[in-house]
């Protein structure tokens, strides 16, 4: 990871099934199924955690330790914030960007 690396999380989502997949042969894991977290790292998919079980897959290939330890971090504050606003466990709520107009 450099210097100027963009760091995004988000919810996987139906399309990003295979990403998961990928990312769970890799780390030679069972599969990590959604709900999920991805983290992409300058817009490529390099770890992923199960909101189910908690459970985490990153890239081996890539330098992860960084990006794993503030997916966690993520996550920790998204259960937070669901235990404050009654949201169930397992049902993420990341906010979505808009277009700018």
């Amino acid at each position: 990871m450099l210097d100027s690396s963009v760091i995004a999380f988000r919810s996987a989502t139906a399309d990003d099934d295979r990403v998961l997949r990928d990312l769970s042969e890799l780390d030679s894991s069972s599969p990590v199924q959604r709900p999920a977290v991805l983290a992409i790292v300058d817009g490529d998919a390099v770890a992923a955690v199960s909101l189910s079980d908690g459970r985490i897959v990153a890239d081996p290939f890539t330098r992860t330790e960084d990006v794993v330890t503030m997916l966690r971090a993520r996550v920790a504050a998204l259960a937070a914030e669901r235990a404050r606003a009654g949201r169930p466990a397992g049902v993420p709520h990341l906010p979505r960007l808009r277009p700018a107009a």
